[in-house]
């Protein structure tokens, strides 16, 4: 790594006023930086004798499983499985230069595994892939480990000598030395017991060794001896002091603002209980920091909420203040003012596996594109990010295995959340479930789950579990529509949010769904559909899709239109079945269970009520990006879903029905492969404009980020034209060059533009009156008056509006919103063209 390329950028999106701060804890460094003070031969101690007890180390601290490591007693302890578990210090970087360094440290046995295990120093970590980057460094980073083995050996590497007979471990040193110069290091590594039985050994390494030192458990072996430590010390002329490499003890926020309501959450590292719970958020106002709120940390899920009225018309600077063992830290950020032109750019993001974590080029693309807002549709962790596998239980550490994952996603994108709103919404694999049919919030024991795993219905997690990934993501969400727990105690977050003129509806299209069991039989992956079957076979009246509960609120929102022009709703997955091959061997499917196609008669019930104010559909989840029309009972009768592409994916999927010989109609004009109306095993024709899919030789590729782009990662960009009303829709991929306009940056068939009202493609069977109305822009309500229904809701473009029909019959007309609401009854269908009603 050269020195010349550890420039300190700090990234901020707006000028913070000139005041006194203290170090900020912004967590987002995406570099080794170099310090701005360099400190030659100093020696940097960490004491934890005078700590509290808890899970989270430090903000110079990242433990790699984080809830292996913990504070106790005043010392620090390990106590995990995992081979080559490191606890980095991020702080203190070893650079290229030539010079010396020490690391020393006191430790001890802990567990004795039938006297087997080995523990020491991991130096020189860097990342092949991104070899600058910290976070990387930290989950995929490479380097020389040197300590001891209970089996009685000292190594460096490979080579290795005897310790002492009877060398005691429950209580030693370390010392290591290097001295980098002329190409090599010498290194030197002293073991000493508390009876000064003592080895040493010595060792020379090609290179001058750069990058992060870690202390490091089971480095040779996992499911081995676990080991205690303290008094840390790393000192010497190559150690660079990188403060602005700290995460942590506030490692990233999170906001949105809806309706004069401004609610925040304040992600917070897992401090101890005898450490401050209390975080105070102060808002910068009139030339100075004004304080608004104090709230305490939630015990579980370690996040402070903030909700209070907000109702500025300018960017707000805003901070978090939080007193950590004597010390103030702070994290800044920016309320952003609501976009005052027409048009809202929408970030859409979803799936983030580890394998191209921490998705550099993808981070700095989203920030160069500057959305107005976020969302994050679901599988913001999957079971073995970070290289290591989750625990499901006990409680307390399988809350604390979903943390450590859900703090990477924070690490990640921590800098891009902070000043603009976002929405996260929770997905099957971020309550360690592959797919989830969540029954109403009811539960399967793990006994129940190890048969089947996640084929069948229910959550596998205990309520408290699920309601700590509920809060860490949707806390900060507007309030939710349903304020009370289901019967299980799960707590719900689907809500409205309106913000640059566009309402939101936010739902989770996995809670209230059914499980397959309900109408296929047998073992194993009942939820992967291999042969044809006939139209109906997996339909039946008892399934829930939606739920009720969601429904009620989808049908009250798509007539409620204040401060809005259009509407959008967001899930985590679309509404159809177009993935046709699935798995590493790219198996073919005729269907998937774990997909939003089934069940198909629930299912056309919510795309008729969302077709109504002609909603368009954002969501995620399929690892392949699709641009599809809906079909209802006709073709292309509905409205359009984009799902975005994956940040980093995981299990590969195809939508190539071309190559199994599916029949199509419709195909679009640019005449792509795997395009058209599709007919699925459900019955339903999906129109298919655009499908992104990943490359067949990913599998060869060694760099992380070649691979996730072979793969069809990315992102989504929406942007909503209030004024035109259109919705422009861009696919990036992973390794976009944003610097120049290439067909490379995107995936075919992207970008595409359609009109706000083709979300509603049915054909009319005749219209009403034409009405010229005073004012422009009204929303327009037409009621069939035979059974009450809500036939279209819509805020109309202009001042004449013909509203179409399509039954025959006598309507209602409603106009305007509030005190200028206006109703015309008994409309019907007229031959004439020129028939005008004027208001």
């Amino acid at each position: 790594m050269n020195n010349s390329r550890r420039a300190f950028l700090q990234k901020m999106s707006v000028a913070l006023p000139m005041v006194s701060m203290p170090l900020a804890s912004w967590g987002d460094s995406p570099r080794f930086l170099r310090p701005l003070t360099q400190l030659k031969n100093s020696t940097v101690s960490y004491q934890f004798k005078k700590s509290s007890d808890r899970t989270w180390i430090g903000p110079d601290f990242w433990a790699v499983p984080m809830e292996d490591w913990q504070l106790r007693q005043g010392r620090l302890e390990f106590t995990g499985t995992k081979k080559s578990a490191r606890l980095h210090i991020l702080s203190q970087v070893l650079g290229a230069d030539k010079g010396n360094f020490n690391m020393k440290a006191t430790l001890g046995l802990l567990s004795d595994d039938k006297g087997k295990g080995s523990v020491g120093f991991a130096i020189g970590i860097q990342d092949e892939t991104d070899p600058q980057s910290v976070k990387a460094a930290c989950y995929y980073g490479q380097g020389l480990s040197a300590g001891v083995t209970l089996e009685g050996k000292i190594f460096i590497g490979t080579q290795e000598a005897t310790l002492p007979a009877n060398f005691d471990f429950k209580h030693f040193t370390l010392n290591l030395n290097t001295l980098s110069e002329a190409g090599n290091t010498l290194m030197t590594l002293t073991a000493m017991d508390r009876h000064k039985l003592k080895a040493e050994l010595t060792s020379t390494d090609q290179g001058l060794t750069s990058g992060l030192v870690a202390l490091e458990n089971n480095i040779r072996s996992k499911d081995q001896s676990t080991f205690w430590w303290s008094d840390v010390e790393v000192g010497g002329d190559k150690v660079e002091t990188v403060p602005q490499n700290k995460f942590g003890p506030i490692l990233w926020s999170m906001y949105t603002l809806s309706d004069g309501l401004l609610k925040l959450s304040a992600q917070m590292a897992p401090v101890g209980s005898a450490d401050s719970q209390e975080v105070i958020l102060e808002l910068f106002k009139r030339g100075q920091w004004v304080s608004v709120g104090t709230e305490n940390m939630n015990s579980l899920s370690y996040v402070a909420t903030f909700r209070l009225p907000f109702v500025e018309q300018i960017d707000i600077p805003y901070r978090l203040r939080y007193k950590f063992e004597k010390q103030e830290y702070s994290y800044s950020g920016t309320i952003r003012k609501q976009p005052d032109t027409q048009k809202l750019i929408f970030g859409g993001l979803t799936c983030q596996n580890w394998l191209g974590y921490p998705y550099r080029p993808l981070v700095e693309n989203l920030e160069r594109s500057n959305p107005d807002m976020l969302f994050f549709s679901g599988d913001q962790i999957y079971e073995e990010n970070g290289g290591y596998s989750i625990k499901r239980q006990p409680e307390d550490k399988a809350i604390l295995s979903y943390l450590g994952k859900w703090f990477m996603f924070g690490w990640a994108f921590g800098n891009i959340m902070r000043d603009r709103p976002t929405v996260c919404t929770p997905d099957d694999h971020d309550v360690f479930q592959g797919n989830l049919w969540g029954e109403g919030g009811a539960h399967i024991s793990f006994a129940e789950w190890e048969k089947v795993r996640d084929a069948h219905g229910g959550f596998v997690q205990t309520t408290a579990m699920v309601n700590v990934v509920n809060q860490t993501q949707c806390a900060h969400l507007p309030d939710p529509i349903q304020k009370d727990s289901l019967p299980s105690g799960i707590t719900t977050w689907f809500t409205a949010l309106t913000y640059g003129r566009v309402s939101f509806a936010i739902v989770s299209d996995r809670l209230f769904k059914s499980g397959p069991e309900q109408i296929r039989k047998g073992e194993g992956r009942i939820d992967h559909i291999r042969e044809p079957l006939p139209i109906g076979t997996l339909e039946s009246d008892e399934l829930e899709y939606l739920g009720s509960q969601q429904i009620a609120f989808l049908s009250d929102w798509v007539t409620q239109w204040k401060d809005a022009d259009m509407k959008v709703l967001l899930s985590q997955t679309l509404f159809a079945s177009v993935g046709t091959h699935h798995g590493p061997s790219k198996e073919y499917l005729t269907g998937d269970l774990d997909s939003g196609g089934w069940p198909k008669k629930q299912k056309d019930a919510v795309l008729r009520l969302i077709r109504k104010a002609n909603v368009f559909h954002i969501n995620g989840d399929q690892h392949v990006p699709f641009l599809v029309q809906y079909s209802i009972d006709e073709p292309r009768d509905g409205g359009w879903t984009y799902c975005t592409p994956a940040i980093s994916t995981g299990y590969p999927r195809w939508g190539q029905p071309d190559s199994v010989n599916m029949p199509y109609t419709q195909r679009p004009a640019h005449n792509l492969p795997n395009t058209g109306c599709y007919r699925d095993v459900f019955g339903n024709d999906n129109f298919v404009y655009a499908v992104g899919n990943p490359e067949d030789d990913f599998r060869g590729e060694k760099n992380r980020y070649k691979a996730a782009q072979k793969k069809a990662s990315g992102y989504g960009l929406i942007t909503f034209d209030t004024q035109a009303r259109t919705i422009k829709m861009e696919a990036l991929r992973f390794l976009a060059d944003l610097a120049k306009e290439s067909e490379e940056n995107t995936y075919p068939g992207w970008p595409h533009t359609i009109s706000q009202f083709d979300n509603d493609g049915r054909r009319a069977l005749g219209y009403l009156p034409q009405l010229e109305l005073k004012h422009a822009n009204q929303v327009v309500q037409i009621i069939d008056e035979a059974n009450g229904e809500v036939v279209s809701a819509i805020r109309i473009l202009g001042k004449m509006y013909r509203p179409p029909i399509y039954a025959y019959g006598s309507y209602r007309v409603l106009i305007g919103e509030g005190e200028t609401l206006r109703t015309i009854s008994g409309l019907k269908l007229t031959t004439d063209p020129k028939e005008i009603r004027s208001l």
